[in-house]
């Protein structure tokens, strides 16, 4: 009899934890935990918006994966990332996406203005998400436009950002369960310049300061 009264009480626990889950609303705010912000420096000796940021193309490469999901080893006779990528741009093995991010006042009135400096890598954006790859199993390069019209193998500014990791949690109270982003690390060279390489190393709350690229 006993045990019938704590299986009664225990139904009734998760009756009423049922009603109170039906009732909330989860709101997480975490698509976006393990985005990287750029922002393009317009300041003095920067980027000028009106001739050098027509339109940025976003490239991204698919990483090789161990057996435990993580990025594999480059190989012997690649031996950096910047190499593994040339090599998949020589195969044109990777994806693109141009985002126009600034036309000037004279350009076609059918073309959008977009009046923004900032670009946004996600795992689902601005790429398509292939499956649980996360943007941590890819590299990507941002190219830039040297002045509009131009065509885009015409030597246009060139970075990479590769070697992102990212760590993350899972935390709740019973009826929701969220995901925040702990630390998201990666190396963005300009690859116009040697020596450039810079580390970074960001957390979710970092949001709303983008990485600055400069010239």
């Amino acid at each position: 009899m006993a045990g019938m009264f704590r299986l009664i009480a225990l139904l009734g626990v998760a009756g009423a934890l049922a009603g109170c889950c039906a009732n909330n609303v989860c709101d997480c705010d975490d698509a976006r935990a393990d985005a990287f912000y750029f922002k393009f420096d317009t300041g003095p000796g920067g980027f000028v918006p009106e001739t050098e940021l027509d339109t940025v193309v976003l490239k991204r490469y698919t990483l090789q994966l161990d057996d435990k999901g993580l990025p594999a080893r480059i190989k012997t006779h690649l031996p950096t990332y910047t190499a593994y990528a040339d090599s998949l741009d020589n195969a044109g093995t990777f994806d693109q996406v141009n985002v126009v991010r600034y036309i000037p006042t004279t350009a076609t009135p059918l073309r959008p203005r977009v009046s923004t400096d900032t670009v946004l890598i996600n795992n689902n954006a601005p790429f398509t998400q292939a499956g649980p790859r996360k943007l941590s199993t890819y590299l990507y390069r941002i190219e830039v436009r040297r002045a509009p019209g131009q065509l885009l193998h015409n030597d246009p500014r060139r970075y990479e950002l590769n070697k992102i990791t990212l760590a993350g949690e899972f935390y709740g109270t019973g009826c929701c369960t969220c995901y925040r982003n702990v630390s998201k690390t990666g190396i963005l060279t300009n690859l116009g310049k040697a020596n450039s390489d810079t580390p970074y190393t960001v957390t979710e709350t970092d949001q709303v300061v983008p990485i600055p690229i400069t010239k």
